[in-house]
């Protein structure tokens, strides 16, 4: 006989100027862990574009918010959710990977 689990996937999104959200997670990325990131997330990309953005502000500074991204989840792990540790990290970048 087989057996097969389901696993629950979550999924939580918010909404950001003209920017929709979306953030997927299993196991032990629950709902409360994800709304953990998308605040970290929200945060960054205020930060980087300075006021909630609009899609052609978002697209110019596109290359920061993946950077960004990039420090908050690492591989599909939770790296950072501090907005000042991922401010500072971003910062030890080469500019070439932006």
């Amino acid at each position: 006989s087989f057996f097969f689990g389901i696993r629950s996937v979550y999924i939580v999104y918010t909404v950001l100027g003209d920017v929709s959200i979306f953030v997927v997670g299993k196991d032990e990325y629950d709902e409360l862990a994800l709304s953990e990131v998308i605040f970290a997330i929200t945060s960054a990309v205020k930060d980087v574009c300075g006021k909630p953005p609009t899609e052609r502000l978002f697209l110019d500074k596109y290359g920061k918010i993946c950077v960004c991204l990039d420090e908050i989840v690492w591989k599909g792990l939770l790296e950072n959710t501090d907005k000042d540790r991922v401010r500072r990290l971003m910062r030890l970048k080469p500019p070439t990977e932006f």
